[in-house]
């Protein structure tokens, strides 16, 4: 069970890193307040929810055809190129703070919220390919797993509110992301994860 939750925190962590680094800068730009950057995040969590029953969709189909996990290492290795070249990271993030710059959401948590739901969903959807692994198992480590990607996500989350500007600093992103993803494909296509 223990292994199952550090291998959930493991995976999110590793997933979640360049779009912990993209959100920082939509989360300065758009809440002035703690209580905005909380709202936010609960709007994290519920996007986090619905990635995690796609990725568990996406486990019952794939474990339905053969060769699951090399299927799987090789998808999260595309990721990681495709993150390499910037193709999700940049963009996604330019692309969010021009459209939400016209909104003054410091006031209302409501409209923080739905915005963070949005924002999350939208770079978290490649995630849902990199949390399959998890549930390619039984249903007693699916739920130990989803308890470690909650933690992880909940760890990201107090990163970003305490320590957001430091985080924002962090040379070579993309590299680091894309290192991470590599790394995970490969754990993946070895069955460790």
């Amino acid at each position: 069970m223990w292994w199952k939750i550090g291998e959930g925190f493991l995976v999110k962590t590793i997933a979640s890193f360049d779009d912990t680094l993209t959100r920082i800068p939509v989360i300065s730009h758009l809440t002035k307040t703690r209580r905005g950057r909380v709202a936010f995040s609960i709007g994290t969590l519920l996007a986090l929810t619905v990635i995690l029953i796609i990725a568990l969709f996406f486990s019952a189909v794939l474990s339905l055809i053969p060769y699951t996990r090399q299927i799987a290492a090789t998808l999260i290795f595309i990721l990681a190129v495709l993150v390499y070249f910037d193709i999700f990271v940049t963009q996604s993030s330019r692309r969010l703070e021009s459209r939400l710059s016209t909104l003054d959401s410091s006031q209302n948590l409501a409209r923080i919220m739905g915005i963070g739901f949005l924002v999350s969903f939208i770079t978290l959807i490649d995630d849902s390919f990199v949390l399959v692994p998890l549930f390619l198992s039984d249903n007693s480590s699916k739920f130990s797993s989803i308890i470690g990607v909650y933690l992880a996500a909940i760890l990201q989350i107090l990163a970003v509110i305490f320590f957001g500007e430091r985080l924002e600093r962090i040379k070579h992103k993309k590299e680091l992301a894309s290192a991470s993803l590599l790394i995970l494909s490969v754990l993946v296509f070895m069955g460790i994860i």
